[in-house]
């Protein structure tokens, strides 16, 4: 009796997370259109709009952001729908049931015929590419169905091996950035070099003797002895420790590939690095351990969040954080703030690598193998990765919520930037606008990025450190075949988490760097050697494209 409520308990579960929805009863299954679908496949354009001369009907499968309007009755969506024709049933579920709703419909292959705001990994990609459950795009992009991303490809190299799975096909559409939004930045306290007449620092060393000013002479002018010469705040998931690799590009680090994986590089033979066993890291540690012992990092560094940091800012207290692509998070004081330059640790070359790919994420649209019209729903998403496409997706419908100025910048509206009735820009923007909660396909460009991290200032501060930035073609998402990413869920977990842990410890002194030797032994132990093995087999895959 008790197997049976069991059973039926679980079935009820099965079947509530099937009819979630929050975007209305969308149907299932293409009854009374797949004729219609058939036939208009024949008269897809490639390029231009419409996308289709009769109407294409297509079941699409959609994480809904709580802010966002039902997909199904959005006046943007409405607006490219009425340009495109095609008409898509939105089947929305909320960001948070999402994931668990999209891997019970892939266990029961009932599928939709595509799924936009995917979040898949490139592991789950390629179980479901393995499985035939979503399809290679590469013949219709070769076709010519996806004019912007292969614009994109043919312009930066690096976007098509981003995107390109270990088995060589493409089965995603990515979001891109080629905006300062993914640089990230760290301020020095300028009101307090001028203050103190001290120069900007260029080097550690310089660095060093700039913290212990900050430290010893006052620079706020209270009184007290209780500047904080270097902070920071710790994020979720994380160990606090962000500031510290911040600085991996003074000390060489980063340069052939850009961070790969935590405490992962390429060195300049083309060989995956893992740099927490490397001895300038050693001195690395070495160096930051100093500035520990002698006060010069704030002590709830580890611990503290955002608006901890941001009262010390505001108490006129910090120096020196590393945190963010703008500092318009960090209070009234923020102004005294300005971005320092690479400062070098070693000879050779030295890099800003706190810089991320072009592509964040590669799931973000996937077309499975139920579609019976992916030339129609490939165009439709390749549209996001225009200029157009994605200011409709960031910022709504031209001369309704934005206009674009003389030198081709879109500008929101003053209702929608300034909303009088105190809505912030992503609820006022909620009916026109998909980007909320990230995770579409798109090309972010200083043009249509409304961000922060583009204000006149901010750019000027990336220019900086421009010069050293690592290049984009250089910059890798490694991608693992479906047996490769098993091995690394068997080593990667306890390898990261170790080496967070005593990176910590080495800083702050808990552990000697005495015990270096009996730490990177450990690791070995830890089957380090396999870890990387996988990562330069995805390497050179990537090198080769």
């Amino acid at each position: 009796m008790k197997k049976r409520l069991v059973l039926l308990i679980t079935l009820v579960q099965i079947a509530s997370l099937l009819t979630l929805s929050a975007c209305g009863t969308a149907s299932k299954g293409n009854e009374g259109t797949a004729a219609n679908d058939t036939k208009a496949a024949a008269n897809i354009t490639k390029s231009g709009m419409p996308i289709a001369d009769q109407p294409v009907h297509l079941q699409g499968l959609v994480a809904k952001y709580e802010l966002v309007t039902d997909w199904n009755e959005h006046k943007g969506l409405k607006d490219y729908e009425s340009k495109s024709n095609v008409i898509i049933d939105w089947d929305c579920v909320p960001q948070n049931a999402f994931e668990e709703r999209r891997n019970l419909l892939f266990a029961s292959n009932d599928l939709p015929d595509f799924v936009m705001r995917a979040g898949l990994s490139s592991q789950q990609i390629a179980s479901y590419a393995a499985a035939g459950q979503i399809i290679p795009l590469d013949e219709l992009i070769e076709a010519g169905y996806a004019p912007n991303l292969s614009a994109l490809m043919e312009a930066d190299e690096g976007i098509r091996k981003s995107i390109t799975s270990a088995d060589g096909h493409i089965y995603s559409l990515p979001n891109i950035s080629e905006a300062d939004g993914r640089i990230a930045s760290s301020w020095i306290n300028k009101k307090w070099l001028d203050k103190l007449g001290l120069e900007m620092p260029t080097t550690m060393d310089e660095f060093y003797q700039v913290l212990k000013a900050f430290k010893e002479q006052d620079p706020n002018g209270n009184q007290k002895a209780d500047e904080i010469p270097l902070s920071g705040y710790k994020e979720k998931a994380s160990n606090g420790n962000e500031f510290f690799r911040s600085f991996y590009g003074s000390w060489g680090f980063g340069g052939n590939s850009g961070m790969i994986a935590p405490y992962m590089d390429v060195d300049d033979n083309s060989k995956v690095r893992y740099i927490a066993t490397d001895e300038k890291f050693k001195d690395m540690l070495s160096y930051f351990n100093k500035l520990w012992e002698e006060g010069l990092i704030d002590k709830e560094i580890f611990s503290q969040d955002m608006n901890q940091v941001v009262a010390k800012v505001d108490e006129a207290r910090i120096g020196y954080v590393a945190k963010g692509n703008n500092n318009l998070w960090m209070g009234n004081n923020r102004s005294d703030y300005v971005q320092n330059p690479v400062m070098r640790a070693v000879e050779g070359d030295i890099y800003w690598a706190n810089v991320s790919p072009k592509v964040r994420d590669i799931g973000s649209f996937v077309i499975t193998s139920k579609n019976t019209n992916p030339a129609a729903t490939l165009r439709w998403a390749d549209y996001f990765l225009s200029e157009e496409g994605t200011a409709m997706a960031r910022l709504g419908i031209e001369g309704v919520t934005y206009t674009i100025d003389s030198d081709g910048f879109y500008k929101l509206k003053d209702e929608y930037a300034n909303n009088p009735n105190g809505l912030t820009v992503d609820e006022a923007l909620s009916d026109y606008t998909i980007f909320q909660g990230g995770q579409i396909p798109q090309r972010v460009t200083q043009k249509v990025d409304q961000s922060a991290a583009v204000l006149p200032e901010m750019i000027a501060n990336k220019d900086v450190v421009r010069p050293y930035l690592v290049p984009d073609e250089k910059l890798m998402i490694p991608n693992f075949s479906e047996d490769e990413n098993i091995q690394l869920s068997t080593y990667a977990t306890d390898i990261e988490a170790y080496t967070e842990e005593q990176v910590v410890k080495f800083i702050t002194g808990a552990k000697s760097l005495d015990e270096w030797d009996n730490y990177v032994s450990t690791l070995n132990k830890m089957h380090l050697d396999k870890y990387l093995a996988i990562y330069q087999a995805a390497y050179d895959r990537w090198n080769q494209q």
